[in-house]
């Protein structure tokens, strides 16, 4: 009988082989534990499979909600110290400094402080159409939505407001970093039936002080339009918590 397994004795050659494969598994599981993979039903080297049990799968972090415009910035502490900074001062606005009331803010030319006094500056445009006011105030509580609450609860006094049939809505946001609420409010002066249109946002400040910008407008699509304008470039160059800044 010819061929190289001839006058070999079967029992031997399955010996042999057994021989091979279990040193071919040798090496093989020695190098699976040397790169740290783990065999089926085993673990890698020093790590059990318990120590995988219950730990969160990696994954990229959610993207923040946007707010509006450039008043967004990231989140700080109700105390910190740093503020996103406000863009330069558009052309044909100018920075104004309420000391009294510790806020920056700026108002397009032309327009013309009608009131100010101990927790409010209140401005006019040219033409009578547009009116803006930046408030600071405690009297509602210190958050955004305890300040907000209070003041639409004033709002919806008639008597004492002068403000009719007021339809709300409100918005999350982001203003000068923090948490804030903006909101959107339909309603008609009592004895008038002209729509108006307030909008105004809510952001809590230092030492339980809640800032309020709000700009308010005659409902017509022209000067609404010029409202979400004006409305956008109060927000950027709002500054709370600030002594006069050049």
């Amino acid at each position: 009988m010819s061929g190289s397994g001839a006058g070999t004795p079967p029992g031997r050659r399955t010996g042999e082989t057994a021989a091979w494969v279990s040193a071919i598994t040798a090496v093989v599981g020695l190098l699976l534990a040397v790169l740290g993979i783990p065999l089926v039903g085993g673990s890698s080297v020093n790590r059990t499979i318990a120590d995988h049990a219950g730990a969160p799968a990696a994954s990229a972090s959610a993207p923040a909600p946007a707010g509006t415009g450039a008043a967004d910035g990231p989140d700080t502490t109700r105390s910190g110290p740093s503020q996103p900074a406000p863009p330069p001062v558009p052309e044909g606005w100018r920075r104004v400094a309420e000391p009294g009331l510790t806020v920056v803010f700026a108002v397009p030319d032309g327009w013309t402080r009608k009131e100010r006094n101990a927790i409010q500056s209140n401005w006019v445009s040219p033409d009578g159409a547009h009116d803006m006011s930046v408030k600071r105030d405690t009297s509602y509580g210190a958050t955004a939505q305890d300040a907000s609450a209070g003041q639409l609860a004033w709002y919806r006094d008639t008597a004492r407001s002068s403000m009719a049939d007021l339809k709300v809505r409100t918005h999350t946001t982001r203003q000068n970093g923090r948490s804030a609420l903006w909101l959107e409010i339909d309603y008609h002066w009592a004895g008038q039936g002209e729509p108006r249109k307030r909008v105004e946002v809510f952001v809590p400040g230092d030492a339980g002080r809640v800032y309020q910008l709000l700009l308010d407008t005659a409902a017509t699509p022209g000067r609404l339009a010029t409202q979400r304008r004006l409305f956008a470039t109060a927000r950027a160059q709002l500054m709370i918590d600030r002594a006069a800044q050049s």
